[in-house]
């Protein structure tokens, strides 16, 4: 185990860089700072009302700044300060027309939610757009020569904001490359510390392998993220570190991952004194890389390697002291030889540690193969084709499904303001119905939830705000408050909305100071905007138990690819990779999407389980995969080159076809393999031990095909 003994790192110190090192965190805080240095050049400038307009271009411009690699950022907010900029205008001259006004919420409502089809990023547009939408309603002008004046000081604001981002982003892209890298670390600890709940004999097994799938999920996740930032660009020397450790990193998980194929067996045997040491080793792993995390926020470059030999070795020890007994049964027989094979591969995992900390320590490279690999392969393709739009518009289209209930839910909200003027303020409505409407059920509920919770302790913080704090001090509130929001806006929604409201309160309470805060009309506007969201979503919706057939076929054609791939000796380093991605990426998709079925209505608690019993299967599956993959690199000496492509071959040929025709396979599930015991298999002869992998590998193969199968047919 690591410990940091030469350096200051007490468990505070522990607990707050941990908790302060995180993307998100420090993108608020950038964030924030752009959103007081536009504030104070306005206000020195031109006085407070004209800081308070630039302002809402700046929220507007800031909603789009995300973590991303710093290429993409100068388009996104040029295309956002120009649109935002339009539909303030827009919004302003057609005050006076509530017809006008109506086909303006119309369409942006279409247009917003539509573009979603373009990702994550696009969304984020539309949010802007519908926000400048609703402070364009709320600062309606009487003249044209006014409102354009207004909109010119409006764009000013976003532009300068997004000046100062791109500024900040470039100065702070290596260090933003650093924090992803980071942030995957940290997945990866929470992997593993789930991992060694899965080893804990006390923990109910369904449950522990469940958390350590949504662990897996996490990571993968945050390994795509990483990719997207450190293989972007030119690769410097420094970015060459942080490729080299992320590919270290991957390397790690995929040593780690391969000890989880026996894991049934291991929690059948009566060993739980084994199982509680390799719980402890796993612990252990998960405190090394939290370590690491830590020196790789303070470039601490002297700090002890981590060492794990009395551990390995006790392991070993109390392996040896059981086959000193002839096994009572052939399960015993099993289990022991799962006990040995699995410490082969967490020793494995240990020495994959130790290069890990090698590259985050030092500057020094991995072996030269690393550098032959297309990076850019390994990132996510966006694009900016139109052909991604016109491809929308048909109604089976997600993307065209939530455009029509968000357009029929912001015209709903827009036709009430006009019904009960006196009693409704319509941009909260708008704004509320389109944060909290989402394409997905799941998720729009959730936001729901979160968003009435956060608007009504919003309010409440706010009115004190405004109560307590003298002069403009409430400016600074609003500083920060949006630098919260945007901080959450990913991790936790429910902060999100409550310093939303914070700051969506005290701007309008510097924009029309002679009217007092309708703090309880706020909270109306807010249970009317939700009701709709919710209502509408029922509206053709995209219920997520249609996608299961879809995410199984991915999920199925992504396992023969994976095992095309594993099961030869020596395949192509760049074409493996990219399958285990694949294949690692499905299990995360499928596993979401069950999380997200288990929130709709009527949801069929049968289908739920067939596709957690599947998602199991799968994971251990690519477990296997993973551990033929590391026993061929480790003991390629120790094998004869045509009697493994032979084995290799034909276990190949049956995994394939049993996964390819897998929806005529029997919707059940095989029983366990049972394998020669261990004493039938000299520890030198390497191919008997290849075997045995591959016949459990076929059964494996069987089990998903027949769980899959099963899943189809129930969703």
């Amino acid at each position: 185990m690591l410990i940091l003994t030469e350096m200051p790192a007490t468990a505070l110190s522990r607990r707050l860089g941990l908790a302060l090192f995180r993307l998100h965190i420090e993108n608020g805080i950038a964030v924030a700072l752009g959103m007081a240095v536009v504030g104070v050049g306005f206000a020195l400038a031109f006085g407070l009302s004209v800081t308070v307009l630039a302002y809402t271009g700046a929220l507007c411009a800031s909603i789009v700044d995300q973590p991303s690699r710093f290429s993409i950022k100068p388009p996104i907010f040029a295309g956002t300060v120009l649109a935002t900029s339009i539909i303030s205008l827009l919004a302003a001259l057609s005050g006076g027309s509530p017809v006008g006004l109506g086909l303006l919420v119309i369409v942006l409502s279409f247009g917003a939610a539509l573009i979603s089809a373009y990702g994550r990023r696009a969304l984020g547009v539309g949010i802007s757009a519908v926000l400048a939408l609703v402070l364009g309603m709320s600062g309606q002008k009487d003249t044209f020569t006014l409102a354009v004046q207004h909109t010119a000081i409006f764009a000013a604001g976003g532009a300068a904001y997004a000046l100062f981002a791109l500024a900040m982003g470039a100065r702070l892209d290596d260090r933003n490359r650093r924090v992803v890298l980071g942030e995957a670390l940290r997945a990866f600890a929470s992997y593993l510390r789930a991992k060694a709940a899965v080893f804990d004999p006390a923990e109910t097994h369904k449950l522990a392998l469940r958390a350590l799938i949504e662990a897996n999920g996490v990571l993968t996740e945050n390994l795509q993220i990483a990719r997207d930032m450190i293989y972007a660009g030119t690769m410097t020397s420094r970015r060459l570190l942080y490729a080299n450790a992320l590919t270290a990193l991957v390397d790690c998980f995929e040593q780690v991952l391969s000890s989880d194929a026996d894991i049934e067996i291991l929690r059948r045997s009566q060993h739980r004194h084994l199982l509680r040491r390799m719980q402890s080793l796993t612990a252990d792993f998960t405190n090394d890389t939290e370590s690491f995390v830590i020196a790789l926020a303070a470039h601490w470059r002297h700090m002890p390697a981590p060492d794990h030999r009395v551990q390995l070795h006790a392991i070993a020890g109390e392996i040896a002291r059981l086959a000193q007994t002839s096994p009572l049964d052939a399960e015993e027989e099993i289990a022991r030889a799962a006990f040995s094979s699995t410490h082969t591969k967490l020793a494995r995992a240990a020495n994959q540690l130790d290069k890990l900390f090698t590259v985050i320590r030092t500057n020094q490279p991995l072996t030269d193969k690393r550098r032959v690999l297309n990076l850019a392969a390994f990132m996510q393709q966006e694009t900016a084709s139109p052909r991604v739009l016109l491809a929308q518009f048909r109604l089976t289209s997600p993307a065209m499904r939530y455009a029509i209930r968000l357009t029929l839910a912001m015209t709903a909200g827009y036709a009430i303001t006009l019904l009960f003027p006196s009693y409704v303020h319509g941009g909260w409505i708008l704004l509320t119905t389109a944060l909290i409407m989402r394409a997905n059920y799941s998720i729009t509920r959730q936001r729901r939830n979160d968003r009435v919770l956060g608007t009504l302790l919003g309010c409440i913080v706010a009115a004190a705000l405004i109560r307590f704090l003298p002069g403009t001090w409430p400016l600074a509130a609003i500083v920060a408050t949006v630098g919260i929001s945007h901080a959450f806006g990913t991790v936790n929604y429910r902060i999100t909305a409550l310093a939303a409201s914070v700051s969506a309160l005290l701007l309008i309470h510097f924009m029309y100071p002679g009217t007092q805060p309708l703090f309880f009309e706020r909270i109306l506007d807010t249970l009317i905007g939700a009701a709709l969201a919710t209502g509408f979503s029922f509206l053709l919706p995209s219920w997520e138990r249609r996608n299961v057939p879809q995410l199984v076929n991915t999920l199925i054609r992504n396992d023969c690819a994976f095992a095309a791939q594993a099961l030869m000796r020596v395949p192509v380093e760049q074409t493996y990779r990219l399958a285990r991605r694949n294949a690692l990426d499905s299990i995360s998709a499928l596993s979401s999407a069950a999380r997200r079925l288990l929130d709709e209505p009527g949801a069929d608690k049968r289908v739920l389980s067939a596709l957690n019993e599947l998602l199991s299967a799968n994971y251990l599956f690519a477990s296997d995969l993973a551990s033929v993959r590391t026993a061929l690199l480790a003991r390629a000496k120790e094998l004869d080159a045509q009697a493994t492509d032979d084995a290799l071959s034909a276990a190949r040929c049956i995994v394939l076809d049993t996964l390819a025709e897998y929806r005529q396979a029997r919707a059940g599930r095989p029983d366990h393999l049972r394998r020669r015991g261990l004493s039938e298999l000299p520890e030198t002869a390497a191919l008997p031990f290849l075997r045995r992998r591959l016949l459990h590998i076929e059964r494996s193969a069987r089990s998903v095909a027949a769980l899959a199968a099963r899943a189809v047919q129930r969703g």
